[in-house]
């Protein structure tokens, strides 16, 4: 009978397998408080509106085309609150 080499991995059981680490962004979203939870949508917030104000976020026409300075499209509106944004392009200077 040969033993397995030192460097080979006995293969993992299923108790392992359930137990995997969670990813990163898991183990943040796990960790954050409310506070920081209320700082995200208040920054996420602040970020549409002035997107909006300096022109950069536009609806597309009937062919899909944004205006040439915008570079993000308006996907969705909804009363009193601040819209859906989805970036199309980077800014040409």
């Amino acid at each position: 009978m040969t033993e397995p080499k030192k460097s080979e991995k006995a293969p993992a059981t299923e108790q392992e397998d359930e137990k995997a680490p969670a990813t990163e962004q898991e183990d943040e979203k796990a960790e954050d408080s409310p506070e920081q939870q209320a700082a995200e949508q208040a920054a996420e917030k602040k970020f549409v509106e002035d997107t909006l104000i300096r022109g950069e976020a536009a609806e597309a026409d009937e062919k899909g085309e944004l205006p040439p300075d915008a570079t993000h499209e308006i996907v969705e509106e909804n009363e009193g609150e601040p819209p859906t944004i989805r970036r199309r392009r980077f800014k040409a200077f």
